[in-house]
C-alpha cells in the first residue's frame, strides 16, 4: 500500500470526515477489504471501479440522522482505523402540493396494502448483492428539467407528510425512461403512493427506483444495460402532474440521487490520492 494513502487515512482519523443528512460520502481506502462500521450499520469496502487495488466505501447518511459527530471505524486485515464523521444539516426547501385527498389520508381498506408495500421495499433494499453489475459512469434516466429536488419537506394539501426521497424530472407526455446503469430488475409493480414502479439492483447494496410510470418495458429478473429504455413516464400514484420520480438507495438508506451519481462519476475521472 502506498505511503501517501496511509497518510491520507491518518489525516482522516485526525480530522474526520464531513457529511450531510440525506447524502452519501465516498471514501477511497488503501485496500478493497474490510468493513466500515457506522453506528449499527456495517458497510463492506469494495474495489474502486477503475483502480481495483484501492478500496471504496459509500457511506449513506440518513435524512433524519442526528446532527453532530459520529464514530466511523474501518475494520480490515491490517488493523483498525477510527475516524469521526461530522454530520451537518443539508439545505432543503419546503414544497406545497395539492393531490387527491385519498393519497394524503388513505381509506382504511388501503392501509394494509400500504404497509405491505413498505415492508416489501425495505426487504429489497436491505439485501446486498455481492456482485457489482456496473463498470461505467452513471447517466440520468431522462434529459429533462428538475421540477422537485431531493430532500424537500412536503406539505400535501396543507399537511406535512414526509420529505422528498428522490428527484422529480419533468415528463409532460409519456417518454422513454432509461436505466441509469447496468443492473438487474427486482421489481415492476403498481403501488399505492408510487404508482407503476421499477427498482433496479446495481449490486453491492445500490438500487435505483423509477416511479409514476405509465408502462413497463422490462420484467423482474431482466438484466438491463446503461441507457436501455425500461419504461414510459406517466402520472400514476400520488402525483399532481406527469413526471418521473427518480431515487437511489444505498445500504438500505435513501440518498440524494443526483449528488451520488456526480460523486460516483468522479471516480472515473480522478486519480485516487
Amino acid at each position: 500500500m502506498k505511503k501517501a494513502l496511509w497518510l491520507g487515512l491518518i489525516a482522516l482519523s485526525l480530522w474526520g470526515v464531513e457529511g450531510f443528512n440525506g447524502k452519501s460520502t465516498l471514501l477511497i481506502l488503501p485496500s478493497p477489504s474490510g468493513t466500515m462500521v457506522l453506528a449499527d450499520r456495517n458497510i463492506s469496502v469494495v474495489p474502486h471501479p477503475t483502480h481495483p487495488t484501492k478500496g471504496l466505501a459509500i457511506i449513506p447518511i440518513d435524512y433524519e440522522a442526528p446532527l453532530g459527530e459520529r464514530k466511523l471505524t474501518w475494520v480490515n486485515p491490517a488493523g483498525t482505523v477510527e475516524m469521526n464523521v461530522m454530520v451537518k444539516q443539508g439545505v432543503y426547501p419546503t414544497e406545497t402540493l395539492t393531490v387527491e385527498p385519498s393519497k394524503v389520508t388513505p381509506p382504511p381498506e388501503a392501509l394494509a396494502r400500504i404497509a405491505s408495500e413498505k415492508a416489501q421495499a425495505e426487504a429489497i433494499f436491505a439485501h446486498v448483492t455481492p456482485t457489482r453489475y456496473w463498470d461505467k459512469p452513471f447517466i440520468r434516466p431522462l434529459d429533462s428539467a428538475i421540477t422537485s429536488v431531493y430532500g424537500a419537506a412536503r406539505l400535501y394539501n396543507g399537511t406535512l407528510k414526509n420529505y422528498h426521497s428522490g428527484v422529480d424530472l419533468r415528463a409532460r407526455t409519456p417518454i422513454p425512461i432509461l436505466a441509469v446503469n447496468d443492473g438487474v430488475v427486482v421489481l415492476t409493480q403498481e403501488r399505492y403512493y408510487c404508482g407503476n414502479t421499477i427498482i433496479i439492483d446495481h449490486g453491492e447494496g445500490m438500487y435505483t427506483s423509477y416511479l409514476h410510470l405509465s408502462r413497463f418495458d422490462v420484467h423482474v429478473g431482466d438484466r438491463v444495460r446503461r441507457g436501455q429504455p425500461i419504461a414510459l413516464s406517466g402520472a400514476t400514484g400520488r402525483v399532481n402532474a406527469p413526471h418521473l420520480h427518480f431515487g437511489m438507495t444505498v445500504q438500505g438508506i435513501k440518498s440524494d440521487p443526483l449528488d451520488l451519481i456526480t460523486q460516483i462519476n468522479t471516480l472515473f475521472t480522478k486519480e485516487p490520492q
